[in-house]
């Protein structure tokens, strides 16, 4: 069934390239797909070759698909898988130059940028867990088909038809995923709680963490210059009190001047794994307030007075912040990230919780109501 539907989505790639009438009603079809699926075939954690196959295809007809915005502001999902997808081509890329440096060949998978600018990204939360893509034939699709007719859109489980026969739940089947979910949800729980000493009561489920996990702190900017392979991103000394300044990169080209960005107070993200963006390692993040449709970007900022280094934290929330390595494995800013806005008066908050340092609370620099920051 995973074959089948790689196959279905190489297929529908190949439509994508050949400039079939339908490519609009496709790509409102993958967004409503991937509303409920991390990538395009089911159960699974990485892109796989039907993930790339269509991501390449969207590449090859950049021109059309963006400039004339196919893509809409409203197809966040389709969004978020592209940006997704483009990271994992963008670390294919960055190993297998590392290994062509090593063995004397060249690498040959193409980096693509899509340009699309500084998105805040919608992430999914649904459980994948047993789910996988059933295919079916998109071409065949009138363009004012749901997403139950495009592949992937139902879920094979108990009862489905492999040959594309019924791929819905009856209600009794509905009933036993939840039961046995809940059953492991309830085993899992009883066993944390036996593990501790004297029968304390059981620690937290992986994903429920507060924003105290984060390890933001307030920096200095005093260095920048632009990425010599993106047009997009600035790159920057910050200074954070360490022995070393850290090198961060920013997609923040289209919004900020250089002049604008050297000796500025930032908050940064610093307990994010180094990683490379288009070839040139990034430490942290440089956190900013950005409006509902993208087109405004705004620093946050630390009050005046705050020392370089100080660690920002929220009212009445206490906690050391994870490692970097738990970050990552557990997605945890993803997770927290949809709650960290800024309110009423332009003030960072978390789930409505202020913001807090020495000197007060952090700030959008220019006052940004109601954003969200990341």
């Amino acid at each position: 069934m995973v074959l089948a539907s790689i196959s279905s989505y190489m297929s529908i790639a190949s439509m994508i390239r050949s400039n079939d009438e339908k490519e609009a009603h496709i790509l409102t079809s993958l967004n409503e797909i991937l509303a409920m699926n991390s990538f395009l075939v089911g159960n699974t954690s990485r892109p796989t070759l039907a993930d790339y196959d269509v991501f390449y295809a969207l590449a090859e007809r950049n021109e059309l698909t963006f400039k004339e915005d196919v893509i809409t502001k409203d197809m966040t999902n389709l969004r978020r898988w592209i940006l997704a997808v483009q990271a994992s081509v963008e670390e294919l890329v960055n190993y297998q130059a590392s290994v062509a440096i090593q063995k004397g060949v060249d690498a040959k998978i193409p980096f693509v940028e899509f340009g699309i600018l500084d998105p805040v990204p919608a992430f999914f939360y649904g459980e994948d867990d047993g789910a996988m893509a059933a295919s079916a034939d998109l071409s065949s699709a009138p363009a004012s088909a749901k997403a139950k007719d495009a592949p992937g859109a139902s879920k094979a489980a108990p009862g489905a038809d492999a040959a594309g026969g019924k791929n819905e739940l009856t209600d009794e089947e509905k009933k036993a995923v939840a039961e046995k979910r809940a059953k492991k949800a309830a085993e899992k729980k009883g066993k944390k709680g036996d593990s501790k000493a004297g029968g304390n009561e059981a620690a937290p489920a992986g994903g429920d963490f507060n924003v105290s996990a984060l390890d933001i702190r307030v920096g200095k900017i005093i260095d920048v210059w632009e990425h010599e392979a993106s047009e997009k991103l600035w790159c920057e000394k910050v200074d954070l009190g360490e022995d070393e300044p850290r090198q961060i990169l920013s997609g923040l080209r289209a919004f900020y001047k250089k002049e604008e960005m050297k000796d500025r107070h930032v908050l940064v993200l610093c307990n994010l794994k180094k990683r490379n963006l288009v070839g040139v390692p990034s430490h942290g993040m440089v956190m900013c307030a950005t409006n509902a449709d993208h087109t405004a970007v705004e620093f946050v900022i630390p009050p005046e007075g705050v020392k370089i280094g100080e660690r920002v934290t929220f009212e009445g929330l206490t906690g050391e912040p994870e490692p970097e390595n738990k970050v990552a494995k557990k997605k945890i800013f993803e997770k927290l990230a949809p709650d960290l806005k800024t309110d009423n008066n332009g003030v960072v908050v978390w789930k409505g919780i202020k913001s807090v340092t020495s000197a007060g609370p952090c700030v959008a620099s220019k006052g940004m109501k109601g954003a969200q920051v990341s």
